[in-house]
C-alpha cells in the first residue's frame, strides 16, 4: 500500500510540475518575443579590431529594432568557440579561415557571415642560416595548433618549395602566440609563424630575421579571420542575423574610412603599446579590414586535397557561406 501511496504522490507531483512548467514556458515564449539575447565569441588581437568597435559603438543594438541583450565573450582558441556553437551556447563568432571550414566541413551548424580582416603573417628565426624552407632539417616550428591557418599557411609553402604540404608537420611545436614569440627569442624554438601584433614584435629584436616563403602562397588582402554565424540565428531570427551583419560592415568602414588613429587608441592598451606605434601597425599594407572574402575557396580546396579534412571538401562559396556574402 505505501509503494501504492508513494506512486500516486509522485504522478500528482510531476502533474503539477508539468502544468507549472507549460504556464512557464508560454510566459518564457512571450518574453523572447520582445527581448533576444545574443552571444558573441572571438579572440585577442588586431585582426578582431572591427568587433572591437562593434562592441564600443553598439553597432548591432543600434541596426537591430527589437530589443537585444549581447554577451561578449574572448575565448582563447577558435576550438573553444567552435564547441560554443556545437553546445548552442554561441550565436556570432570570428576565428581563422582553416578551422572554420574544418568545422563546417565537420557538420558544426555555422556559416561564414562576413569577412573581418586580412593580417601580416611571417616565418621569423633566431637563426641567420635559415633563409628559407629549404635550410630547415630539425628545427622547431612554433605555431599556435595543428590544423591552425598557420598551419596551412606552412603546408602551402612546404608543398610549394619541398614539394609536400607535410614535409614540416613533425617541426611544429603548438604554441600561443605569446609563448611562441617568448621561446623564440629565448632560443627553445629555432622558428616561430606567427601574425600580428607578434609579427612587428618579434622584429624589432636583434638577432631575429624574416624566413621567405609565405608571400607567394598567400598574399596580402587573403582573408584571415572571417565572422560565423550559426545557422539557427539565420534562419530563426533573420532580422538579428541582418543586425550583426550590418554591425560588421560598419565597423570595417568605420576603421577604413580615416578612423585607424581612434582604432589604435582602443586597441593599444590590450597589446601594451603606444597609440603611435598601434597606428603604425594598423597602417602597414598587410593590415586589411574588408567584409568581402577573398582565398576561401583556394583554401578549402587545399585542405581537401592535402588530406586536413576528415569529410568531403565544399565544393563552392555557398557551402562555407551565407548568401549575402561577397568574396571567393
Amino acid at each position: 500500500m505505501k509503494k501504492t501511496k508513494i506512486s500516486a504522490a509522485l504522478i500528482l507531483i510531476v502533474a503539477l510540475i508539468a502544468l507549472f512548467t507549460a504556464c512557464g514556458s508560454e510566459e518564457s515564449s512571450e518574453e523572447s518575443q520582445d527581448s533576444q539575447t545574443l552571444t558573441i565569441a572571438y579572440q585577442y588581437g588586431m585582426a578582431y579590431a572591427p568587433l572591437e568597435i562593434m562592441q564600443e559603438q553598439n553597432l548591432i543594438e543600434k541596426n537591430y529594432e527589437g530589443d537585444v541583450e549581447i554577451e561578449w565573450n574572448v575565448l582563447n582558441s577558435g576550438s573553444a568557440i567552435t564547441e560554443g556553437f556545437i553546445s548552442g551556447d554561441i550565436d556570432v563568432g570570428a576565428m581563422g579561415v582553416a578551422p572554420v571550414i574544418t568545422g563546417i566541413t565537420s557538420g558544426v551548424p555555422y556559416k561564414i557571415c562576413s569577412g573581418v580582416s586580412a593580417q601580416p603573417h611571417k616565418i621569423m628565426t633566431n637563426d641567420e642560416n635559415i633563409k628559407s624552407l629549404s635550410d630547415i632539417t630539425d628545427e622547431k616550428i612554433a605555431l599556435v595548433n595543428i590544423g591552425s591557418i598557420q598551419h596551412i599557411f606552412l603546408a602551402m609553402a612546404a608543398e610549394e618549395q619541398l614539394g609536400d604540404a607535410h614535409a614540416l608537420d613533425n617541426n611544429i611545436v603548438a604554441m600561443a602566440h605569446p609563448d611562441g614569440m617568448t621561446s623564440l627569442l629565448s632560443g627553445s624554438v629555432e622558428c616561430h609563424l606567427t601574425t600580428s601584433p607578434y609579427v612587428f614584435k618579434e622584429a624589432e629584436e636583434d638577432g631575429i630575421y624574416e624566413v621567405e616563403g609565405l608571400e607567394s602562397v598567400w598574399p596580402d588582402g587573403n582573408s584571415f579571420i572571417v565572422a560565423i554565424a550559426s545557422t539557427e540565428l539565420q534562419e530563426e531570427n533573420p532580422e538579428l542575423y541582418d543586425a550583426v551583419v550590418k554591425a560588421f560592415a560598419e565597423a570595417i568602414d568605420y576603421i577604413n574610412n580615416n578612423n585607424k588613429e581612434e582604432t589604435a587608441q582602443l586597441l593599444c592598451e590590450a597589446e601594451d603599446v603606444d597609440a603611435e606605434t598601434m597606428l603604425e601597425w594598423l597602417n602597414d599594407p598587410a593590415c586589411v579590414y574588408s567584409a568581402e572574402t577573398k582565398g576561401v575557396m583556394d583554401m578549402a580546396d587545399f585542405m581537401a586535397e592535402n588530406e586536413f579534412l576528415e569529410n568531403e571538401g565544399p565544393s563552392s562559396m555557398s557551402d562555407l557561406a551565407f548568401d549575402n556574402v561577397k568574396g571567393n
